[in-house]
């Protein structure tokens, strides 16, 4: 279900995956084309999203604590709808917050609400006490993000220049051009099984 959505969502931007072009998943260019924009507030709290919301001339229910923690937030009035990420965070981690909500915005759009708190722990690798619906938007960003075809065909080129794939130098490699965290590139080689041992 994930691999198809992200699929056909790439599909739609015309944004196929290609291993040849190196860089970062331009995650702007899926939000614009969603009826979704991106925003980043210094401090994320519920408070701060009621704030911002309250002051674009939008309506919301009171949610959390004023003063609780949010790693993101996903918002819907009609048929458009706000990400909020932490400005405050570093970019590796906004990001991933960011493809986090709008796997929500993709994949649960109709089983949500009107809007999705997420606090830093939902973020972080899922466990069982995650709910379903926040490791379906963890993997979601991991897959948009990491895609298996660039990690596999960077683990290639090392093999066939170096005659080895250490974990290490790989996922300092794809978190630099992928510009994601080395953990969640180490999670992703993992899974992937694509490096060799460290």
């Amino acid at each position: 279900m994930i691999a198809e959505a992200i699929a056909k969502l790439r599909r739609d931007n015309q944004l196929p995956v290609d291993p040849q072009v190196r860089g970062p998943v331009p995650l702007n260019r899926f939000f614009e084309n969603g009826n979704l924009s991106h925003v980043a507030l210094p401090g994320l709290t519920c408070g701060r999203v009621t704030e911002y919301l309250l002051a674009e001339g939008g309506t919301v229910e009171p949610f959390g604590a004023p003063g609780e923690p949010l790693a993101g937030f996903l918002y819907f009035a009609g048929k458009s709808g706000q990400a909020f990420v932490n400005a405050d965070d570093i970019l590796p981690r906004r990001r991933f917050s960011a493809a986090h909500e709008l796997g929500h915005a993709v994949l649960h759009r109709e089983r949500m609400g009107r809007f999705r708190a997420d606090t830093s722990e939902t973020l972080l690798e899922a466990d069982d006490s995650t709910d379903e619906i926040e490791r379906e938007a963890n993997r979601f960003a991991t897959e948009l993000l990491m895609p298996e075809a660039v990690v596999r065909a960077r683990a290639y080129e090392l093999r066939t220049l170096h005659k080895c794939c250490p974990f290490g130098v790989l996922a300092y490699r794809l978190a630099a051009e992928l510009l994601v965290s080395r953990q969640a590139i180490g999670y992703r080689l993992k899974n992937l099984g694509v490096a060799d041992a460290e």
